[in-house]
């Protein structure tokens, strides 16, 4: 069907294997003696928005996270970092600090289903938080669009194994998610304010990250056979508003300096690839892909 067709794009050689998730804590937690990690993000939580450790403290995490497995991701987020980080986003911080909160939770969240399941009971205890929340997200999303790629590329993972999910138990259910529910109807607005959130102006080692975002959506979309569906949108869209290449030449400009930036860049290639479990050569054969589709035509 069309997850499995969407998730052919994803390098199974990088997948960890699902797990048997229950509502149990996981083995250790709340027990006397704390680890380093326990302890580096009891610091954390410690530490006010300005502080000058924060910044350090959560890299700690977030690398913690990158190696480590499922379980460890529900360990930290029961551990109190899941609503803390929430709560991080939901008031009013600096862009740094926004941006750290969402980096480190894009890794807490990425690929685990239980996590989901305990993002949408945070989100969902208290109400309007889950609006506030969103609004957040796409209200910044140069802070937010690795958290978003996480959603984004976590979700298709799910539907491809959803089987799977079932069979082990997972709590995990794609129509009670308000994420999934958030991404299946702001699809096309989300990659149209990621094509358009910088410019080849403004583009710099720090928020190519966006460029790769919007082309996140791109490859799944190529992969659930939508592309072209999604550049006639696109396209509708720009005439609709008399904004004609407002969105597409400035993806296109983008697009030609992203060819450039990874030429050489065999380190933020392999980095991509492993942070996204997409090979590549399929972001590359989408970018030569899009620099064809989204010429203008001639007159």
């Amino acid at each position: 069907g069309r997850a499995q067709r969407g998730a052919a794009c994803l390098n199974t050689r990088r997948r960890q294997p699902l797990q048997h998730f229950t509502a149990d804590p996981p083995p250790g937690e709340g027990g006397k003696e704390r680890g380093l990690m326990t302890r580096i993000l009891q610091v954390l939580m410690r530490e006010t928005p300005d502080s000058t450790y924060r910044f350090w403290l959560a890299s700690c995490v977030e690398a913690f996270l990158r190696g480590s497995d499922v379980r460890s991701q529900v360990l930290l987020a029961r551990g109190g970092l899941l609503t803390h980080l929430v709560e991080g986003v939901l008031h009013g911080q600096s862009s740094g600090n926004l941006q750290t909160n969402f980096d480190l939770l894009g890794e807490l969240v990425k690929g685990n289903p239980e996590v989901f399941v305990l993002l949408n009971e945070t989100l969902q205890a208290v109400p309007g938080r889950t609006a506030a929340f969103l609004q957040v997200v796409v209200s910044n999303l140069v802070d937010s669009n690795v958290f978003l790629r996480a959603v984004l590329l976590s979700l298709e993972l799910f539907a491809a194994r959803s089987s799977e999910l079932e069979e082990l138990g997972s709590r995990y259910k794609a129509e009670e998610c308000v994420l999934q529910r958030f991404v299946h109807c702001n699809a096309l607005r989300l990659l149209r304010d990621l094509m358009t959130v910088i410019s080849v102006e403004e583009v710099n080692q720090e928020n190519i990250c966006c460029l790769n975002t919007a082309l996140s959506l791109f490859i799944l979309a190529r992969a659930h056979g939508q592309l072209e569906q999604y550049l006639a949108a696109l396209r509708r869209w720009e005439r609709a508003n008399n904004k004609l290449g407002e969105v597409t030449l400035n993806f296109l400009a983008l697009l030609k300096f992203w060819k450039e930036y990874y030429l050489y860049r065999g380190k933020d290639c392999l980095s991509l690839e492993l942070s996204s479990s997409i090979l590549f050569s399929e972001w590359r054969t989408v970018v030569d892909l899009l620099l064809t589709k989204l010429q203008p035509p001639e007159n």
